[in-house]
């Protein structure tokens, strides 16, 4: 690095904080080459980002195999130790993630917390419920607070222990609903603990009708969380040897106005991919999903047939969110098109979508916001 320590130790963190920017911006191929540049500096940092990169490039063994590569080079970083778990955990190797975190808890000025909080998430993966528990009881950091509540009700779930898991889910569901702070934080938790309140009122109280009530209930804080859609498809568990995968461009009108979208009720769009039998069908499947308000408005806006899913359950399998449009407005759409299927040149894409089922997301350290902080980060 440079003659000065202090000049190339800020130059180092501010090209972090640009690649994190990059990233933020959907950039992957500039922040690889801030972490190449990095690495270049022999700042540690550069592991991490391009790692990172590869990671929203959907190449996850290229960003093991870099930071296997920074564990070699500095054994003592834990962040690199962490990441390189939450990556093995997320590709289903767990006794590689397990031996990389309690090489993190070795490291000098490692957050403990994070990582027993990543280790209970690799073990319920594994349905290991209570080592998973023994790990989650060490965690004490107040961020993780409210992630590993919503741990805990899985775990339970996973123990057989259904009225508990029901209890304490009720009782965080009542909390992060009835603070605005909290709800705003805490959506992506608290629609994995009305998700895992329907397993546990579906299994313990052998009650279908409100377990497919949470499953939708919590889609409609987080729109395509893809366990909740997984449950709602287990709860039918229809199956059809003439299933095809539909993408549906749904159209329909929101039940109250919006202020940034006119003065009366703004339209909406919304789509859909679906496994049905037919396009008649998969738009019953989309609705189920919509607030009782609008299904009277929702109208099929186009319809794509993309290809044969004999061997898949039916059902959503994901949306997107709202796009939101002032019907006023010169030009807005007022009629519908009819159903009408229209074949895709490209076949099915997989539709399921890969994540931890209600067990929260892998913590990462500040730094992948973009932020270092003393000892988080390093020169070789």
């Amino acid at each position: 690095m440079a003659d000065n320590p202090e000049h190339s130790e800020q130059q180092a963190r501010e090209l972090m904080q640009k690649g994190y920017e990059y990233l933020s911006e959907g950039d992957p191929g500039q922040a690889k080459k801030l972490g190449k540049k990095l690495l270049k500096m022999k700042y540690s940092g550069g592991y991490e980002l391009l790692a990172r990169a590869y990671e929203m490039e959907e190449r996850p063994q290229d960003a093991i195999a870099v930071l296997e590569e920074g564990t070699r080079a500095v054994p003592q970083i834990w962040l690199l130790w962490q990441q390189l778990g939450n990556l093995q955990s997320d590709q289903g190797d767990y006794q590689a993630a397990n031996e990389s975190y309690t090489k993190a808890l070795d490291c000098p000025g490692v957050d403990t917390s994070q990582i027993y909080f990543n280790k209970a998430i690799a073990l319920h993966r594994c349905n290991l419920p209570q080592e998973a528990m023994d790990s989650l009881d060490q965690v004490e950091s107040d961020d993780l607070h409210w992630p590993s509540l919503a741990l805990r009700v899985a775990l339970l779930n996973g123990l057989e222990q259904y009225h508990k898991a029901a209890d304490l889910a009720k009782h965080l569901a009542e909390n992060l609903l009835g603070s605005e702070e909290l709800f705003t934080q805490y959506t992506i938790e608290l629609a994995g603990i009305i998700t895992e309140l329907g397993i546990a009122v579906g299994r313990g109280n052998n009650d279908i009708d409100g377990a497919r009530h949470c499953f939708i209930q919590a889609l409609r804080y987080v729109k395509n969380f893809s366990y909740a859609l997984a449950m709602l498809r287990q709860v039918y568990h229809m199956e059809s040897a003439d299933a095809q995968h539909f993408r549906l461009l749904v159209r329909g009108v929101w039940f109250e106005p919006i202020e940034q979208h006119g003065a009366g009720n703004p339209g909406f769009y919304s789509t859909f991919d679906i496994v049905a039998d037919n396009a008649e069908e998969a738009m019953a499947f989309a609705a189920e999903l919509e607030p009782d308000e609008v299904r009277d408005s929702l109208v099929v806006e186009e319809v794509s047939v993309l290809g044969p899913c004999p061997n898949d359950l039916k059902g959503v399998y994901n949306r997107t969110g709202y796009a939101f449009y002032d019907q006023s407005a010169e030009g807005s759409v007022t009629e519908g098109k009819p159903v009408e299927s229209k074949s895709a040149d490209s076949k099915a894409e997989s539709k399921e979508v890969k994540s931890a089922p209600a067990e929260g997301k892998a913590t990462k350290s500040k730094s992948t916001k973009g932020k270092t902080s003393k000892g988080k980060s390093s020169k070789k």
